[in-house]
């Protein structure tokens, strides 16, 4: 007889089997379709217009500071000499539109209209799918640490995540999010502690006093008179089994669990025993841990996912965790099919507490806020600095873009706010009024133009994570700014451009941090980005490395001037957000191709360029809201179809 265990894990390794041949398949159907699609966009008409009208701009313009020998920003053009090579670098070909629109390519003499509109018109023609619409790849997705610990808790009804206990461990995310798919992998020592992880779980969910409750609510049917131990078993993992694969269960799935129980109920085990032992290769099963996708072969290469689908790509989405009885009864209803009960679940999940998630799993790591934990400002020179502090900055950057989630506020309002979230000690730093009631509670407090705060550009965690341990770091605001906000990021520097060089002897000394840093930023493998870069980040320098307000003096001056190509000279915050007012298309843009790429768990592309124009199109339609912003992403045609396997 074969232990529960063994069992288990025969019943994983099948599933999971079968789970990578479709993967496989999946991927070699993706490849081979890349392929047709290049092909297709590479024909004599395509080839005629780059080979006549866009090779020859880019010899003329543009490859005598980006080709092979010099690649001026990262960017090398040499090598782009077809239709067919070119669209294959859809990630150059967004640099270069943020460039052009910007009139800032080449620096010496920009590209006039003529030329910006013929590259900006062929970068648009060629990348444009909407004749052949491609939501992207079929990835399986893998439950996030996160999203696994707050399934097992809505799951079981139990207030316990036991990933941390099984030393289940976070992703480790080097760029993007924590859900990107190609990321996440079921390596055999992860499954050893998803193993733990379910044994932990069911021990407190069957032991714990305090789970009575979810107990009872989880055995839908008891062994009685009229209904065998058996038979009560079956019900009570059909409806398990619904909420654990977040879809409809085939009566053959039901009967291969249930016989886990009947094993244990033949060798005396009580009923309660049984359940938990036929609930564990649940809890491991790769219909729990992944995400699984299946839409019916037929004679279209791509399908509308099902409701059921649907609501599951929702739910992660909004809330990080499986959906809850309201979503699966409208994907039961097939009421996700239609666009107005889907609104209204997007519109209810949006104010639920449960969407937070978004705060914590996504906007947090679009802002980089975790790097706020690995900012180390020295007690020398920053004594008030202090973990409660570090904390408050934290709350305060998740309490505002929790606060535009409620109050469906403007995206905008990211830019530039008049108000914010304070405690006590966070109050005392900023210089404003301390709140009167419970000194480490949060209050929304309304800013005046003196208080020189309002937005993410003035919140002390972004300017404390983007500083030195004992000053400021001009060009890691900077490019903060452009990675993040702007979504156009600076290539990696030279190998040896971290150091700022000695003074040359033949030069006078500069008496500032300023002139340093401008020397080094004068060596012509550095000029082109540090001349994007440092403006933006000069223009904080009110700002010390723990974001608190300083005005300087005769004796210690601050020059908080910044000029970008293009835009001429500006001067301290305020300048800075009439500069990123002229750049707000790019700051939505982005918004939106961040927000596509969290939802969709994958980086977004050339095929995605129709989806982010509608999402775009629509915020600028009504008042840049955040719930159009999210609205426009789940009705977008990736999200809500899937390539056939």
């Amino acid at each position: 007889m074969e232990t529960g265990v063994e069992l288990t894990r025969k019943v994983f390794l099948v599933q999971t089997m079968a789970i990578k041949t479709v993967f496989r398949l999946c991927v070699a159907l993706l490849l081979v379709g890349m392929a047709v699609l290049l092909n297709c966009r590479s024909g004599f008409a395509a080839d005629d217009t780059f080979a006549e009208g866009i090779q020859p701009l880019l010899e003329k313009r543009c490859v005598d500071c980006h080709d092979a020998g010099e690649a001026r920003g990262g960017v090398d053009f040499s090598g782009i000499t077809s239709h067919a090579a070119a669209i294959s670098r859809y990630d150059l070909w967004k640099r270069v539109v943020t460039q052009v629109r910007a009139a800032q390519m080449p620096p010496d003499d920009p590209l006039n209209q003529a030329e910006r509109q013929q590259l900006l018109g062929w970068i648009e023609t060629s990348f444009d799918t909407s004749d052949n619409p491609d939501p992207g790849p079929a990835l399986t997705r893998q439950l996030t640490r996160s999203e696994y610990g707050q399934t097992i808790r809505d799951l079981l009804r139990i207030g316990y995540d036991p990933a941390g206990e099984a030393g289940i461990p976070e992703e480790q995310v080097v760029e993007g999010f924590p859900n990107r798919a190609g990321g996440l992998v079921l390596e055999a020592s992860l499954m050893e502690k998803y193993f733990t992880a379910a044994d932990l779980a069911l021990e407190k969910l069957f032991t714990d006093p305090g789970a009575a409750n979810a107990r009872r609510s989880l055995f839908v049917a008891a062994p009685s008179e009229s209904v065998t131990a058996p038979e009560a078993a079956r019900e009570v993992l059909r409806a398990f089994l619904r909420r654990a694969f977040r879809r409809p269960v085939a009566e053959e799935e039901v009967k291969r669990y249930a016989a886990v129980a009947e094993g244990a109920l033949r060798h005396d085990d009580d009923f309660d025993l049984a359940i938990r032992k036929a609930m564990k290769p649940v809890l491991v099963s790769p219909h729990f841990l992944l995400r699984v996708e299946s839409v019916a072969s037929d004679s279209e290469k791509v399908a509308r996912i099902n409701d059921h689908e649907l609501a599951v790509r929702l739910s992660y989405f909004l809330w990080g965790t499986m959906p809850d009885e309201e979503l699966f009864s409208a994907a039961d209803g097939g009421e996700l099919s239609r666009p107005e009960a889907l609104e209204r679940q997007v519109r209810r999940m949006l104010v639920h507490d449960k969407a937070s998630s978004l705060t914590s799993n996504f906007l947090a790591h679009w802002l980089q806020l975790p790097h706020l934990r690995k900012a180390l400002p020295t007690q020398n020179h920053f004594p008030t600095y202090t973990r409660g502090l570090r904390d408050a900055m934290e709350r305060e950057t998740r309490l505002f873009c929790d606060h535009l989630r409620q109050e469906d506020g403007s995206v905008l309002a990211f830019l530039d706010a008049d108000y914010t979230f304070v405690n006590a000690e966070l109050a005392r730093h900023y210089g404003l009024p301390e709140p009167s009631m419970n000194p480490g509670e949060f209050v929304k407090v309304a800013l005046r133009a003196e208080d020189h705060r309002g937005g993410l550009l003035a919140m002390a965690s972004i300017l404390t994570m983007t500083s030195h341990t004992d000053r400021t770091k001009p060009t890691a605001r900077g490019k903060w700014m452009l990675e993040v906000l702007l979504g156009s990021p600076p290539p990696p520097p030279p190998p040896d451009a971290g150091n700022l060089a000695p003074p040359d002897k033949d030069q006078p000394e500069p008496a500032s941090f300023r002139e340093q840093l401008g020397q080094h930023a004068s060596d012509s493998r550095c000029v082109s980005c540090h001349q994007r870069i440092d403006p933006l980040g000069f223009a904080l320098e009110n700002f010390d490395a723990i974001g608190r307000w300083r005005e300087g003096s005769e004796l210690d001056p601050i020059d908080n001037t910044g000029t970008l190509p293009g835009v001429g000279e500006f001067r301290g915050l305020e300048g800075l957000r009439g500069v990123l007012s002229g750049k707000q298309p790019e700051f939505v843009e982005n918004l939106a191709a961040q927000t596509l790429s969290y939802a969709l768990g994958r980086d977004v592309s050339y095929y995605d360029e129709p989806s982010l124009k509608a999402i775009t199109a629509a915020l600028q339609q009504n008042n840049f809201r955040f719930s159009t912003l999210i609205l426009e992403v789940v009705k977008s045609y990736p999200f809500q179809h899937r390539k056939v396997e």
